[in-house]
C-alpha cells in the first residue's frame, strides 16, 4: 500500500466516482402511492385501475375474492418479482402470473407522487420497497428466524443487516503503518536536528519574547479600550501627555482642579418665600393681639388689683385689706370676689401669654429674614441698597421689618430687592453646583488618566525588554543559518516527500480506524435502535396485558445459530429463548414487530398490510389497530390493508374519526359468482357509524339513520370518551342496571361522562371542544322516542310512530361534532 500510495498519490482523486451498479439504483423521494393499474394479471381477467391517492386504503372482501393479486401487483411492480411464485416453485415467474382464464399478462404499473405532489413512474427496487410489506408468510419467517436452518438464517440476517461480508473487509486491515515502511521525518532534517540543539535556548527565547509582545499587544488593546473605542494606542498616548503643540488631557485636568470652587448662598426663592410668609403672618397675628390686649387696658388694671389683694390675704385674712373692716361686717369678701374675679378674667391672662410667645416668634421669623438679607451683602456688597438693612448695624425687630416694605430711593423696597437678589444668588448656586460636581467628575477622571499612565509607561517597559531578547535571539540563529545554508536547502527539499509521506499515514490511520469504528458500532447500533423499537411496538400491541409480560429488551440473532432472546419488565436482565416462553399469539406479535420496526427503520414510504387477520390471534387485533391508525409510529406513512374480516374492516373505520374515514380510499372485493374475472366494488359503502348514518339521513332514511348513530355513540362513548375521561380525569363511573343481563343505557352512560369532564379538577384545558356537543345531545329530551331508541336499538316493531327527522338529524350532527373533537 506504501508503494501505491507513493506513486500514485499526486494523480488519484479524492472522490471517489460511484460503482456502476449504485448508479442504477434509485433513491425514490415518493411520498404515497397514488394509481395502480393492473391485468390482465393474476386473477384479473382484464384492466382495473385503483385510485390509491389517500394516507389510508382499506379492502375488504372474503378469502378467494382476489385481494393477494391486488397485493402482488403491487410487489411485483415494487420489488421486481412475487415472492409466492418461488415458494409454488414456478421456474418461469410469468407463468405465475399470467391470468389462466385469457392467457394474457399485462405488467401492471404503478404511478406514484412526491412530496411536491408531481407524478413518479415507479421503478421496481427491492432494497427500498421490500419492507414496505407485511404479510403472514414473513410475519411467521421473521418471528421464527432462529429456527430455521442455518444456511437460511444467515440469508435472512444478510437481509437485515448485510454485515457479515463487511466485517471481514475490515479486519483485513491493520492499524497503521510504521515508520519501518515509510519515511516520516527526513534524513536530512534529522542531520539538521541534531545541530540545532544548540539553538533551542534562542529559539526558546524568541518564542518567549513573541508570547509576550502578543500578551503585550493585548494588554495595550484593552488598556485603549478601556479608555476610548475608536483609537490607538499611539494616540492615546498623546491625548494623555501631550506632544509640542498640544496639552496633554492629564495636565489640562491639573489646572483646571487648581483653581478654587466657588462658594454657595444655599439660599432659594422658595424657601425665603416660606420665610417671608411665617414672619408675615406672625407679625399679623402679634398686632392682631396686641390690639386686644390694649382695648382690655382697664381688665389689666383691675386684674393686677385683684391679684394684689389675693397676695395681701396671708397678711390679713380676717379683714378687709382696705379699710381693716372685719370679714365678718363686710357686704362682700373681698378676697373671695378678687378670686372669682380673676377666674372671670383667666382669658385676659391667656391673651398676654398668647402676645409674648407671639413676639417671641416674629422677633425669630424677622431675624432668620435678616439672616438671609446679610447673606446677599456678603455676596453683593458693592452699591448695595439692602446695606443700611444689615443685622451689624440694627438689631432686627417690628420696626426693622416695617422698614423692609417703605419705598426706598429708586422706588422699589428693601424687601423687593431682597427677593431679586435671593433670586440671583438661587441661580449662580446652581452654576456652581454644576462647576462643583464636574470638579468630582474631573478628579475621578484625572485619576483614571493617571493610573492610565502608569500603565502605559509599565507596558513600554516591557515592550521594550522583551524586543531587545528577540533581537539577541535572533542575531545566534541567523549566524547559524549563514553557517548551515546548504543544509538547510537539502531539508526544505526534502519537507514535500516526508509531508506527502505523513498525509498518506495520516490519511491511512482516520480510514482504518473510522471503518473499524464503524464495523464495531454497526451491530449494536442496529439491534439496538431496531431492538427498542420492537420492544414499543410489541408492548403496544400487547398493552394490555401485566407488566410481568411486557418487554423489556430484544436481542436479535447476529449470525447463525444465534437465539432470539427477549427480557421482560419485571426481569429486565433476564434473557429467555423467544420461541421457547413466548405463545404462538406472541412469537407472531414479535415477529410483526420486528418487520413493522424495520419498515420505520428503513423509512420505507409506504406500510402494505396483507390480510393481517390470518395472522394475528383475536386478543390482540384491537391493540394493532390503535397501534396502526391510533398511536404516532405510522401517523404521516401511507397504509393500504387488505383484510378478509368485514368486523376488522368495521373497527378500522370506527377506531378512526368519521373525517378520516372519508378521506380514505375503500374498496370491497365481491365474491365472483360465476365470473371469471375479480369484481370490485369501488364505492364501497363506509363501515364508520357517523358516516353510514349521515348517507342514510340523506336518502331520508330515519330509522336507518337512527341505528347508525345509536351504533356510532356506542363506539364513541365506549371505545373513546370513557378513555379520554380516564386520561384527564376520574374514569369510574356507577352506572345502574336494570337486571343482570341488561345493557348499559346510553343516556346514564353519557350521563355520567358529562358530568365527569364538567368537573373543575378535570385536567384538559380544551374540555369544551368535547363537552359541548355531549351537553347538546343530552339536551334532547330524554323522553323522546329517537332518545328512547337510542337506549334500546331501533328494533323491530309493528305501528311505531315515526321518527322526527330533525331530531335525528340534530343528533347525527352533534356526533359528527364529537367525532371530530376526540378524534
Amino acid at each position: 500500500m506504501v508503494e501505491l500510495c507513493q506513486t500514485y498519490w499526486g494523480s488519484t482523486a479524492t472522490s471517489i466516482p460511484p460503482l456502476v451498479e449504485q448508479e442504477v439504483t434509485q433513491e425514490m423521494p415518493l411520498s404515497r402511492l397514488k394509481s395502480l393499474t393492473v391485468g390482465p394479471f393474476r386473477g384479473f381477467a382484464r384492466q382495473e385501475v385503483f385510485d390509491l391517492n389517500s394516507r389510508l386504503v382499506l379492502i375488504y372482501g372474503p378469502n378467494g375474492t382476489g385481494k393477494s393479486s391486488f397485493c402482488e401487483a403491487l410487489e411485483y411492480t415494487l420489488l421486481g418479482n412475487v415472492a409466492e411464485a418461488d415458494s409454488k416453485r414456478f421456474r418461469d415467474q410469468n407463468e405465475y402470473l399470467r391470468n389462466a382464464f385469457v392467457n394474457e399478462l399485462v405488467a401492471p404499473s404503478l404511478v406514484a407522487c412526491d412530496a411536491q405532489g408531481n407524478d413518479i413512474a415507479i421503478v421496481p427496487n427491492e432494497s427500498a420497497f421490500r419492507f414496505c410489506f407485511v404479510e403472514k408468510n414473513r410475519i411467521d419467517s421473521f418471528s421464527r428466524i432462529a429456527a430455521q436452518a442455518p444456511a437460511k438464517q444467515t440469508e435472512l440476517i444478510a437481509t437485515l443487516f448485510g454485515l457479515e461480508a463487511f466485517t471481514e473487509f475490515v479486519r483485513n486491515f491493520t492499524s497503521e503503518i510504521g515508520s519501518q515502511y515509510i519515511d516520516l521525518q527526513g534524513q536530512q532534517a534529522l542531520r539538521l536536528a541534531q545541530k540545532q540543539q544548540g539553538l533551542q535556548g534562542a529559539h526558546q527565547q524568541i518564542q518567549a519574547s513573541v508570547t509576550e509582545l502578543q500578551r503585550i499587544a493585548a494588554d495595550e488593546l484593552a488598556l485603549t479600550s478601556s479608555y476610548r473605542q475608536g483609537i490607538s494606542f499611539d494616540q492615546m498616548i498623546v491625548e494623555l501627555n501631550g506632544d509640542d503643540q498640544t496639552l496633554g488631557r492629564i495636565a489640562q485636568l491639573d489646572a483646571e482642579l487648581q483653581q478654587p470652587a466657588p462658594l454657595k448662598s444655599n439660599l432659594s426663592s422658595a424657601m425665603f418665600e416660606a420665610m417671608g410668609n411665617d414672619a408675615y403672618q406672625f407679625v399679623i397675628k402679634l398686632r392682631e393681639s396686641q390690639q386686644k390686649l390694649a382695648g382690655a387696658s382697664q381688665e389689666v388694671s383691675f386684674k393686677q388689683l385683684y391679684e394684689a389683694v389675693v397676695q395681701v390675704q396671708q397678711s390679713s385674712p380676717d379683714a378687709c385689706p382696705a379699710c381693716k373692716t372685719p370679714l365678718q361686717h363686710v357686704q362682700v369678701n373681698p378676697y373671695l370676689n378678687a378670686g372669682q374675679e380673676l377666674t372671670k378674667l383667666q382669658q385676659l391672662d391667656e391673651l398676654q401669654q398668647q402676645v409674648a410667645q407671639l413676639e417671641q416668634s416674629a422677633l425669630q421669623a424677622i431675624f432668620k429674614v435678616g439672616q438671609s438679607l446679610n447673606t446677599c451683602l456678603q455676596f453683593f456688597s458693592l452699591n448695595n441698597p439692602l446695606k443700611p438693612f444689615g443685622l451689624d448695624n440694627i438689631q432686627p425687630g417690628l420696626q426693622w421689618w416695617d422698614s423692609l416694605f417703605v419705598p426706598l430711593p429708586d422706588t422699589f423696597t428693601a424687601w423687593q430687592h431682597l427677593i431679586s437678589q435671593i433670586q440671583q444668588l438661587e441661580t449662580n448656586d446652581k452654576q456652581a453646583e454644576e462647576v462643583i460636581q464636574n470638579r468630582a467628575n474631573k478628579q475621578a477622571e484625572l485619576k483614571r488618566l493617571c493610573d492610565i499612565a502608569q500603565q502605559i509607561t509599565v507596558l513600554a517597559t516591557q515592550k521594550q525588554t522583551a524586543l531587545a531578547n528577540q533581537i539577541n535571539a535572533q542575531k545566534l540563529i541567523d549566524s547559524f543559518q549563514n553557517e548551515n545554508s546548504q543544509l538547510i536547502a537539502s531539508v526544505e527539499a526534502e519537507k514535500t516527500i516526508v509531508a506527502k509521506n505523513q498525509e498518506i499515514v495520516a490519511a491511512y490511520k482516520i480510514f482504518v480506524q473510522k471503518l473499524s469504528n464503524y464495523s464495531e458500532r454497526l451491530p449494536a447500533q442496529l439491534v439496538a435502535d431496531l431492538g427498542e423499537l420492537v420492544v414499543q411496538l410489541y408492548n403496544s400491541f400487547n398493552r394490555n396485558d401485566a407488566q410481568s409480560e411486557l418487554l423489556a429488551n430484544v436481542k436479535l440473532p447476529l449470525a447463525p445459530n444465534q437465539r432470539l432472546r427477549v427480557a421482560f419488565q419485571n426481569q429486565p436482565e433476564q434473557l429467555y429463548d423467544a420461541l421457547h416462553i413466548l405463545s404462538e399469539g406472541h412469537v407472531r406479535c414479535l415477529g410483526l414487530a420486528i418487520l413493522l420496526a424495520k419498515n420505520l427503520k428503513e423509512q420505507a414510504p409506504v406500510l402494505i398490510f396483507d390480510d393481517p387477520v390470518n395472522a394475528i390471534d383475536e386478543d390482540h387485533r384491537e391493540s394493532i389497530r390503535r397501534t396502526l391508525f391510533e398511536d404516532d409510529y405510522f401517523a404521516d406513512k401511507q397504509i393500504l390493508l387488505t383484510c378478509h374480516g368485514e368486523e376488522f374492516f368495521k373497527d378500522i373505520q370506527n377506531l378512526l374519526s368519521a373525517e378520516d374515514v372519508r378521506n380514505a380510499k375503500l374498496f370491497s372485493f365481491l365474491p365472483r359468482l360465476g365470473e371469471q374475472h375479480i369484481s370490485v366494488d369501488f364505492n364501497c359503502a363506509p363501515r364508520n357509524y357517523i358516516l353510514a348514518a349521515t348517507n342514510h339521513i340523506r336518502r331520508n332514511e330515519v330509522r336507518e339513520a337512527l341505528s347508525k348513530a345509536r351504533k356510532a355513540m356506542e363506539a364513541l362513548t365506549k371505545g373513546k370518551i370513557w378513555s379520554y375521561v380516564s386520561k384527564y380525569g376520574d374514569g369510574n363511573l356507577s352506572i345502574k342496571l336494570r337486571a343482570s343481563s341488561a345493557s348499559i343505557e346510553l343516556r346514564n352512560l353519557t350521563e355520567q361522562l358529562r358530568s365527569k369532564i364538567n368537573r373543575p379538577e378535570f385536567s384538559d384545558p380544551n374540555k369544551n371542544l368535547i363537552y359541548e356537543p355531549i351537553n347538546s345531545l343530552l339536551g334532547i329530551n330524554g323522553d323522546c322516542r329517537e332518545w328512547r331508541y337510542l337506549n334500546k336499538g331501533t328494533h323491530e316493531e309493528t305501528d311505531r310512530a315515526e321518527f322526527d327527522r330533525y331530531i335525528v338529524q340534530m343528533i347525527i350532527g352533534y356526533l359528527e361534532q364529537l367525532d371530530a373533537a376526540i378524534g
